[in-house]
């Protein structure tokens, strides 16, 4: 996978917070588990990009998701019709 750097500009007091992290690589990991939550969250990405942006396997990223109150599966409106055809389809197929 190409990569790509990027920069941001952050406030002093926000630098300062972050430096409790115990090693460099700390502050970059909880950087990209953020960012992961949050395209995760938006929809922007699958739960297997974001499990591969946080570098973790993805049943600890789902019980990070736990953590924070996100489901890792939204069942709307939308699949339960779909699925209430499917069922209707498969009585009718039943029936025969």
């Amino acid at each position: 996978m190409e990569m790509e750097k990027i920069e941001i500009d952050l406030p002093e007091d926000i630098i300062f917070a972050m430096r409790g992290a115990k090693r460099p690589g700390d502050i970059q990991k909880k950087m990209k588990m953020a960012l992961a939550i949050l395209l995760f969250q938006e929809g922007a990405i699958s739960l297997g990009k974001a499990t591969e942006l946080a570098g973790i396997s993805r049943v600890k990223f789902t019980e990070v998701l736990k953590e924070h109150g996100i489901p890792t599966y939204v069942y709307d409106e939308k699949d339960f019709e779909r699925d209430k055809q499917v069922v209707a389809e498969y009585r009718k197929e039943v029936k025969r």
